[in-house]
């Protein structure tokens, strides 16, 4: 008769257990497995594999483990950590495996022994903390896997990662590591009693240096507070990184999994998929990651707390889900500061916190530096993605950090609506009133100005700047458009209507430019925006500001009708947009802003003539005719004010446009001098007015289409330098006003470039 074994979907479960059941007192292994619900089968192959287990630990007579040992004289964890031992008589002390000398013994656990050594061939003067693995580790299997590894592990180079110095065999044939000898202190206890901020801190080293590993496609798999020592000038190292794969006897030599057997992880902190066994990647050390800031915030677990054996620890990480951090009572915290910490986790950490330990993998942050980027996120008083980005969320991260601007501006709201209160009643009285309510209403389009030129205009470069400009100018257009009914043929107040329009138009319009993106708000505000401004012209005839937003209500038409596939629609408005300034400027109407207007026009009039990515009527010759017309009345403007941010970035536009041109005609040794000078231009503008998000913006731009032509010429170094800064400046814009979608999608894009990139230097 055949014995039964386990179906092959039962592994996992064989792992698990297995896993827990080990770390177990030897008397209560069996009757944990009894009380289990797993099948006959899957009982009887624990039952097997607990036999070798214990006598391989009879073999070697050592208990706990041997991972959770720190690196470091004296060091131990809340968790896990072994008892370290006092250095007294030992058969190891004096020894000398390779260049390094043994000087005593750190502690002992069931995998093997930690030592403290010395450095001793005259190299140089050094310490080291050794780890001796016992017999039964098939010692054969562990240095070839760790062979293996080493090239790898020696690209781990971070201030935040404790270095790996050497491998080999003590004399009676017992694997050994040689590590970085650190002195500090688990940095959970090094976060007790500290403020939140620097706790923060200490994590953001700490997923700095895991971030680090996983770009060199490395895992940890044992992040937990004894692995993680904090030294005493602050300093964060994280211990243990390369050994738990080196290790791992679930893996074979490609990586692939093998046997069940005693896993390298510490429940409490292990994520759901390796307490079942299954394959781990970066999301497992995401979820430790988040269990480890749990406790260094709260000072006390996410679940599990009353766990009392690794069985019952695995089960809670399957099954219990995570206490809101700000919702744990302060019986159940250990932090010295619970009351204040926990007014400090209510909002964004908790939200952090929970969504780091989701246990699904596809629910948790994407990547430890997304999670690292919400905690910094934070820190500066941004929105963070774990939260919803409701309308009232982003404005009071917005007001949070911007207080000085936010008052002025509520001021000057609660003025408008005070105005436009008192201005609707007296519209509706009798006609002797209607002096009277002209004047106020006179009055009121005076602060509607100052609200729509001012205040809008001072947010809209702000991080999270445009969705509150785009919210306080459709305010205005309601109550303007009251007042329109009440005041109707009034040429003025339609004049203020129709600019007010135009700047909505302007930043809702699917542009180049940092806009909102919605293309069907943007079609709509523009045509109301351009039916008002004939029947406020005879009013603003010579109002400069209302010549500027009609030309820039033409230009939104014109990228409207472009993004509908119509290129001689669009070049039909930016003529008359061109036309329209020119006119002007015979009226005397010839300042700084609408002769840069005019240079807008003339470079719009040329993409519409030819360009790449978007419809245009591919005539190159007057395109580059056009760009010429808009570089002589871009570099006079920047000759007049060499200091203003505005000349030097539309010179880099015009630069990048004739390239593209070139490029199109494949003309790219002649396209590549123009990128690059698009690239510096951008980069004077960036330099001039560093807090204005467009700046960035248009670098990123630049060096993504410069990289196009470097890596068709096969300049494949310099194309990745360009990628890489394109990706890190999006990345930034994105997380600091995640609500502006044009930067989701242009990241995107740039995401491609940098691929092909990366393929192209040998990075596949």
């Amino acid at each position: 008769m055949t014995t039964p074994v386990p179906d092959p979907t039962d592994w996992s479960q064989v792992r698990a257990l297995f896993d827990a059941l080990a770390a177990l007192p030897r008397a209560q292994r069996l009757a944990a497995l009894a009380a289990s619900d797993a099948s006959d089968a899957v009982q009887r192959e624990l039952r097997s594999l607990l036999a070798h287990a214990e006598a391989a630990e009879t073999a070697e007579a050592g208990t706990g483990g041997f991972l959770a040992q720190p690196a470091a004289a004296g060091a131990t964890g809340a968790t896990g950590a072994v008892e370290a031992v006092d250095e007294g008589p030992s058969a190891r002390i004096g020894q000398r495996l390779g260049p390094w000398r043994i000087t005593g013994l750190l502690g002992r656990g069931g995998m093997g022994e930690v030592w403290s050594a010395r450095r001793d061939d005259g190299a140089y003067d050094g310490r080291a903390a050794i780890k001796v693995l016992r017999h039964g580790l098939d010692s054969q299997r562990v240095l070839a896997r760790f062979a293996q590894e080493q090239r790898t592990l020696a690209r781990l180079n971070h201030p935040h990662i404790a270095h790996l110095l050497d491998a080999g065999r003590t004399a009676d044939g017992l694997p050994y590591f040689v590590m970085e000898a650190v002195d500090g202190q688990p940095i959970d206890r090094a976060s007790s009693g500290v403020p939140v901020e620097q706790r923060l801190a200490l994590f953001l080293q700490l997923a700095d240096a895991v971030a680090h590993a996983h770009r060199q496609l490395l895992v940890h798999r044992d992040l937990k507070p004894s692995n993680v020592l904090v030294t005493a000038d602050g300093q964060v190292k994280l211990l243990d990184f390369g050994i738990a794969k080196a290790i791992d006897p679930m893996e074979g030599s490609d990586g692939s999994s093998t046997l069940a057997g005693e896993r390298p992880f510490t429940p409490h902190f292990a994520s759901p998929e390796q307490v079942r066994g299954e394959p781990v990647g970066t999301a497992t050390d995401t979820y430790s990651l988040g269990a480890l800031l749990y406790v260094m915030l709260t000072g006390s677990r996410p679940y599990g707390r009353e766990a009392t054996s690794a069985l019952e620890a695995a089960r809670s990480v399957l099954h219990d889900e995570p206490t809101r951090p700000s919702a744990l009572s302060p019986g159940l915290s250990t932090d010295p500061m619970w009351l204040a910490t926990r007014k400090r986790l209510e909002g964004d950490l908790d939200n952090i916190l929970l969504k780091a330990l989701d246990k699904r993998v596809d629910r948790r942050y994407a990547s430890v530096d997304a999670f690292a980027d919400d905690i910094r996120a934070h820190l500066a008083g941004y929105p963070v993605s774990a939260r919803a980005q409701r309308a009232g969320y982003l404005l009071a991260k917005f007001a949070q950090r911007n207080k000085a601007l936010v008052a002025a501006g509520t001021l000057a709201v609660l003025a408008l609506a005070g105005g436009l209160a008192a201005t609707s009643w007296q519209a509706h009285q009798a006609a002797l009133a209607r002096d009277a309510a002209r004047s106020r209403l006179a009055e009121t389009r005076q602060i509607v100005r100052d609200i729509v030129t001012r205040y809008a205009d001072a947010i809209t470069f702000l991080p999270g700047g445009l969705k509150l400009r785009a919210d306080l100018l459709t305010d205005t257009v309601r109550h303007l458009d009251r007042l329109v009914v009440d005041a109707p043929g009034d040429a003025a107040l339609a004049g203020d209507l129709a600019v007010t329009y135009a700047r909505l138009a302007d930043l809702q319009a699917e542009n180049l430019n940092a806009n909102l993106g919605d293309s069907k708000a943007a079609a709509r505000y523009t045509t109301q925006a351009l039916a008002l401004f004939p029947l406020g012209q005879p009013a603003h005839a010579q109002d400069e500001l209302f010549v500027l937003w009609w030309a820039r209500a033409m230009r939104a038409q014109a990228n409207n009708l472009r993004g509908a596939g119509d290129a001689a629609g669009a070049l039909q408005w930016r003529e008359r947009q061109r036309d329209l300034l020119l006119a002007a400027r015979q009226r005397g109407i010839n300042s700084l802003d609408a002769r840069s207007e005019l240079g807008s026009a003339l470079v719009g009039i040329g993409q519409a003539f030819d360009t790449v990515q978007v419809v245009n009527l591919n005539r190159p010759a007057e395109a580059m005719k056009a760009f010429e017309q808009a570089d002589v009345v871009y570099r006079e403007l920047a000759a007049e004010n060499p200091g203003k941010s505005t000349y030097p970035y539309q010179q880099g536009t015009l630069a990048g446009a004739r390239m593209l041109v070139l490029v199109k005609q494949g003309r790219l040794v002649e396209a590549l001098p123009l990128g690059r000078q698009a690239v510096a231009l951008r980069r004077v503008s960036l330099a001039l007015e560093p807090g204005n998000v467009a700046m960035p913006d248009g670098l990123a731009n630049e060096l993504s289409n410069l990289a196009t032509v470097l890596l068709d010429l096969g300049l494949d170094a310099e194309a990745l330098a360009c990628t890489s800064e394109a990706r890190r400046l999006m990345q930034a814009l994105e997380r600091a006003d995640p609500s502006v979608p044009t930067w989701a999608k242009r990241r995107q894009v740039f995401a491609l470039h940098q691929g092909r990139a990366l393929l192209a230097n040998g990075q596949p």
